[in-house]
């Protein structure tokens, strides 16, 4: 493989995004060392093995099954949007996604027949997770234009990612975990439409009928402000001592909300910001969340 090549699969990879699901399922595992629990050190590396293997089988999937899409994105593709655009450029054959995409996928069910012996619950959990993800954009189910994939992308990423670190700890469910997941799901949801409306165009050439597509612009921004202000009022009403550093994300998402009412009430412009304030918003709220369980 020429470095050419090699600098375009670690684009194709898309490493920044790791980071969530390290943050997200480090979150489940310190959510359970605030009760009492010892860190299993094994499980906790088995787990992340887990998280990872299926979110690098979901991008390589996402790259590989929408090739058409990313296509015509063109000039609208942002860092966080429109995919890497590795596979439209000819850089790569949509074969090395597609073997990429298997080989993570085989590395995923390894890892979760493991950690079933480990806990049974685990397994489930990771069975459930893996066929959402490999399914949000693989035929025939392809969640992402179904009008069900932004609300099954938000549960795996946002609930069952912390729930598989408290799970593999623990061998247990607790209804903390729906707790501190419940407004990060909707934040992940309101990320979720940001990164669809740069890519509107593209996904209405090909029927893929995403969130945006099947209603508009000004009704996902809208929807994208109701997310937030929901997330937030949730953890107003739930709000622990662990919530103490959450709020310092509070004007991030002030400003999201704003940008957004802005956009609805002009245009549709500069969302690269746009999708970059989606995105920080949930991974600060998340790290923040962390800080609050790890201190």
């Amino acid at each position: 493989m020429t470095l050419r090549k090699l600098i375009a699969f670690i684009q194709l990879t898309r490493p920044l995004f790791l980071m969530g699901g390290v943050v997200l399922y480090a979150l489940g595992v310190f959510i359970a060392r605030s009760q009492g629990i010892t860190i299993d050190l094994p499980r906790a590396l088995l787990g992340q093995a887990i998280i990872t293997s299926i979110q690098l089988m979901t991008h390589y999937s996402n790259e590989y099954y929408d090739l058409e899409t990313d296509r015509l994105i063109g000039a609208d593709r942002t860092f966080f949007s429109g995919g890497s655009g590795v596979l439209p450029s000819g850089t790569l054959s949509p074969v090395v996604a597609q073997r990429a995409m298997r080989g993570c996928a085989a590395v995923g069910l390894v890892a979760i027949f493991i950690g079933a012996t480990q806990s049974p619950l685990v397994g489930l959990i990771g069975i459930i997770g893996l066929l959402g993800a490999y399914f949000y954009s693989a035929p025939p189910l392809r969640l992402s234009g179904s009008g069900w994939g932004e609300l099954t992308a938000s549960i795996i990423v946002a609930l069952l990612t912390p729930l598989t670190g408290y799970v593999l700890q623990t061998n247990r469910i607790d209804p903390i975990v729906f707790q501190i997941a419940a407004p990060l799901v909707l934040l992940h949801l309101a990320m979720v439409l940001t990164f669809e409306l740069p890519d509107y165009a593209a996904d209405l050439a090909t029927h893929k009928r995403t969130l945006a597509v099947r209603s508009s612009r000004n009704t996902v921004g809208w929807l994208h402000t109701a997310l937030i202000i929901g997330a937030f009022v949730f953890i107003a009403i739930t709000a622990t001592s662990f919530t103490r550093f959450v709020w310092l994300s509070l004007p991030l998402a002030v400003w999201q909300i704003g940008g957004a009412i802005w956009r609805s009430q002009h245009a549709w412009i500069h969302l690269g910001w746009f999708t970059f304030g989606g995105l920080a918003l949930f991974a600060l709220t998340a790290s923040l969340w962390l800080i609050g369980f790890s201190l």
